[in-house]
């Protein structure tokens, strides 16, 4: 590693500014298509020397410190017929040179609207990038039912979804667990709801708010270095057009599951350019762009979750089985918002802004049978309220031989409903004669139980009595304050453009959860026939399990409200439960950065080294009870680390023609552990046998990875490209869940806990994962005919992984996360009024946690193979597809269909047949209507 930092600095040193006694000039403009569209992503070079810039999102560039003299500028967008010019620079003086470019062949001109340009759009602007980026703009993720960005992201290659209630939630990327990630708002990292995780649930921002989703597989030393696996960017949409920009949609549909579910959504933004004209020519000064979104969606799920094992013959069995029905109500809703100022060329004053609201409300009912044992019904509610905001100023200064970048920003999330879901529990006098009935299960995925019939009194609600009331109140929040700055120096090194670049940041981040979860004791325990409800399900899981009756939460709760006097608050679980998982964390992270980039020829090399600083302090809480479960006190833990990182980059691009390169990179970045992993809490759960102890790890020391990228692309005419690259992660410290059982020592933590099985993060060894990913995306306009409107996009990943040395296993299993196949094919058909287009996504089984233990007392019987081996997410294979169709004086109607194969989502132990969890959604069949004006054709 030293010889890493050495080699990076020497390249620094050797890059280092060699000033130029004459004054230089500079050359800006602004790039757009024939119609008056900016185009993000144009590459402007200039020869002789070579000097290249791109067009930002305002389609505008600058080229500073030009030496004096007659330039051939060449202004390239894929897709589009090149510009040629000649432009004359002179000392001290600002040229201009605006382009509009038009589409390279007239069968294009048949297929030009919003979701060619939005497709080049991307192209390019992976093209032009220093780093290996992936982008979907908001056209790419309108053209098939993406509900939140998790799923427009899961679209692009190399990402894997971890998926909840039918939607993403989290992006693994390059096989990555989500942790390994990190979470940017136009750069500005914002935190998470979960107060358990540091990843952001982004199923809580909807698709439609953002104007482009991107992610950085590499990144440059002026990025924040927390993304080993990778960094997702979430853009703002921004005012680019001087005429107004109006778009309004609304969708309806049904998904045929419990009875029938409705979803709808309103997605609407406009936003244009006023005021005065900017004295160069590109455009008014002041911008302006809002947007809204909101949708309802009403989800059923069928679920079934047994528990595997094998009996006495080595033959598969299975000792519980969970029959759960969930109904949500989900409601998502976001404002977003741009604006700016034009103080110049490329000088300008911003503000963005984006808050997103998600209410994950539901409702459960699960029956519990058990082998030999008395059966059990439960229900519960969920009222998680999810909330992510942010707020960022800042400006870019643009001078003839620097430029300047500063910023302030806050960001921040809310978790109500964070500490659980309130329920209430029943037990049941039958079910003793239960047992797992081979001869009539016919599927291996569908287990089932001798007393599962209709008839069985398991599903008599009189035969079961109210236990305990659980319910819960509180939230947890995150409060991040950041301001970051930055200088570059344009400068020649002998004849080559070079440009030097250093900043820093600073942010502190405030996460903490204040929540109380009582429990109460029934003291007469109520029959269930007093709080039924009316809901039945006669076609749950296709009609191979029997849903007994359910009850009315509301009834149970009214009840506990009247009569108070015959419940019992349990002062002790009530404690274990709310005390436990309160916490306070502030963690400050300082950082600056020094970073050169210099063209030479066909080579564009960026060197840099960024060093990062973090301190962290904590407080969680020690609950005591005695040995008969009585509360007795509660006492505050507190803990705190600090701890440098250095992290250098190399990126190096070298160009085969004007339309392939060959990128090498190597970068090394950081991953810190997540926020309550580090509080010093120790939490008890007595459902298990034996207990099962959690204990918070202060100790707890950031992942490293050292990341080499090699990467092939080549840019094809007709709208696309083709790439193929090979990465490797080479990660130390990773970190882990370990299981053991506390041994009976005299320590403290053994006196109290002695026999319990305890679960804790930890640090490993050493891992690695290493992957090769391919894609291809193309118009296919150079075809005869009608076939010219036929378009493709697909991409493939392989990735394979190790975590080594884990402590009580023999083998070296996958890291959690990395799934080892995954691939997207997305082909399409469109004109210059229809597009219909179908989306396969495939993700393979991966591994969700660690549970298998070859060697120690935590040993897991039947190999790592069985029923108590890992447990992993099914592999998921799903279609989705919509088709829209331009009616005039702009709308567009549209139709689609969501998981239109009905795929399972589950989990299973070890091997696929020992399943713990599969559930089913069905498809979901929505239509609507768009309207944006445009000019008619």
């Amino acid at each position: 590693m030293k010889r890493t930092w050495l080699l990076l600095l020497l390249l620094i040193c050797f890059s280092l500014p060699s000033f130029s006694q004459n004054t230089g000039g500079t050359l800006s403009g602004r790039v757009t298509d024939s119609a008056g569209a900016v185009l993000q992503g144009a590459q402007i070079v200039l020869q002789p020397g070579g000097t290249s810039a791109a067009s930002n999102a305002q389609g505008e560039f600058t080229l500073s410190n030009l030496k004096p003299d007659t330039y051939t500028a060449t202004v390239s967008y894929i897709g589009f017929t090149s510009a040629v010019s000649t432009v004359v620079i002179s000392p001290g003086q600002n040229a201009q040179l605006n382009a509009a470019l038009t589409v390279s062949s007239n069968k294009q001109q048949v297929v030009v609207n919003a979701d060619m340009v939005g497709d080049a759009a991307a192209i390019n602007e992976q093209r032009t990038s220093a780093n290996i980026l992936n982008v979907e703009t908001d056209t790419q993720i309108q053209s098939l039912p993406n509900a939140n960005v998790a799923d427009a992201l899961g679209r692009l290659p190399g990402v894997t979804l971890q998926r909840n209630e039918g939607e993403g939630q989290y992006v693994q990327i390059r096989g990555t667990e989500p942790r390994l990630s990190n979470t940017t708002i136009d750069g500005v990292v914002v935190p998470g709801p979960d107060p358990e995780v540091r990843q952001v649930d982004l199923d809580t921002i909807p698709a439609d708010l953002v104007g482009s989703v991107a992610i950085n597989k590499t990144l440059s030393a002026n990025q924040d270095g927390d993304a080993i696996g990778g960094s997702v960017d979430l853009r703002i949409k921004q005012a680019t057009s001087d005429q107004p920009v109006i778009s309004f949609e609304g969708i309806g549909g049904n998904t045929p599951i419990a009875g029938g579910r409705q979803v709808f959504s309103i997605n609407s933004s406009a936003g244009m350019r006023f005021g005065p004209n900017t004295s160069f020519n590109q455009g008014k000064r002041f911008g302006v762009m809002l947007g809204y979104s909101y949708d309802s969606n009403a989800r059923g799920i069928d679920d079934v979750e047994p528990v595997p094992d094998l009996d006495d013959n080595g033959d598969t069995t299975f000792d519980k089985l969970y029959i759960q029905q969930y109904l949500y109500d989900r409601t998502r809703y976001g404002f977003a918002g741009s604006l700016d100022y034009k103080l110049g060329e490329n000088s300008d004053l911003y503000a963005h802004s984006l808050f997103s609201n998600f209410r994950d409300y539901g409702q459960k009912y699960a029956y519990q049978l058990k082998a030999g044992g008395n059966a059990s019904y439960h229900t519960s509610i969920r009222r998680p309220n999810l909330q992510i905001a942010d707020l960022a100023i800042g400006g870019n200064q643009v001078f003839n031989h620097s430029f300047l970048h500063y910023q302030i920003a806050a960001a921040h999330s809310r978790f109500g409903g964070a500490a659980g879901n309130p329920g209430a529990a029943f037990s049941s006098s039958a079910g003793k004669d239960c047992a797992y009935d081979q001869a009539s299960t016919v599927s291996q995925y569908r287990p089932q139980y001798s007393c599962g019939v209709a008839s069985n009194p398991i599903y008599d609600p009189s035969q079961y009595s109210l236990d305990t009331i659980d319910l819960t109140s509180g939230q947890a929040t995150q409060l991040n304050l950041q301001a970051s700055a930055a200088m570059g120096i344009n400068y020649h090194l002998g004849t080559h453009a070079s440009t030097l670049e250093f900043g820093g940041q600073f942010r502190n981040e405030h996460k903490g959860q204040d929540a109380y979860s009582p429990e109460y004791d029934s003291n007469n325990g109520t029959a269930m026939t007093q709080y039924l409800d009316t809901f039945t399900n006669p076609h749950f899981y296709g009609g191979s399990y029997h849903l007994g009756p359910v009850t009315s939460f509301d009834s149970i709760t009214n009840d506990l409200a009247t009569n108070p006097s015959l419940y019992t608050l349990d002062e002790g679980t009530s404690h274990l439960q709310s005390d436990a998982a309160n916490y306070n964390l502030q963690e400050r992270v300082s950082a600056g950065y020094i970073m050169n980039t210099i063209e030479f020829g066909r080579f564009h090399l960026q060197t840099g080294l960024r060093i990062e600083g973090t301190s962290t302090s904590n407080t969680g809480y020690h609950v005591t009870n005695d040995a008969n479960g009585n509360y007795v006190s509660t006492a505050p833990v507190k803990g705190s680390g600090s701890y440098i990182n250095p992290l250098p980059s190399v990126q190096l691009r070298y160009s085969i023609d004007s339309d392939s390169d060959i990128r090498a990179v190597y970068g090394r970045g950081i991953s810190r552990p997540d926020p309550y992993q580090l509080v010093p809490y120790i939490v008890e759960d007595q459902s298990t046998t034996p207990y099962t102890i959690a204990i918070g790890n202060t100790g707890l020391v950031a992942e490293h990875a050292n990341d080499y990228d090699v990467l092939y692309e080549r840019y094809l005419k007709s709208v696309g490209m083709i790439e193929g690259g090979y990465f490797y992660k080479q990660i130390t410290s990773p970190i882990y869940a370990q299981q053991s059982i506390i041994p009976a020592t005299g320590s403290p933590l053994s006196q109290a806990y002695a026999g319990d099985l305890v679960q804790q993060e930890v640090n490993g060894d050493h891992a690695h994962v290493q992957g090769v990913e391919v894609a291809y995306q193309q118009h296919l306009s150079y075809l005869p005919g009608f076939m010219a409107g036929a378009r493709i996009n697909a991409n493939f990943t392989y990735t394979q992984s190790k975590n080594f040395n884990i402590t009580g296993r023999t083998d070296n299993p996958a890291l959690v996360g990395q799934a080892p196949y995954s691939w997207n094919i997305a082909p399409a058909y469109s004109t210059n009024r229809a597009l219909i287009m179908v989306g396969i996504s495939h993700n393979s089984a991966n591994i969700y946690a660690y549970q298998y233990q070859s060697t120690g007392p935590g040993t897991v019987p039947f190999g790592v193979t069985g029923p108590n081996g890992d447990n992993y997410f099914y592999s998921h294979t799903q279609v989705d597809a919509q088709a829209t169709y331009y009616i005039g004086k702009g709308f567009t109607v549209l139709a689609s269909g969501l998981n239109m194969n009905n795929e399972v989502f589950g989990f299973y132990n070890g091997s696929t047949q020992y399943m713990t969890q599969r559930e089913y959604y069905k498809p979901t069949y929505s239509g609507g209507i768009r309207w944006t004006p445009r000019s008619e054709r």
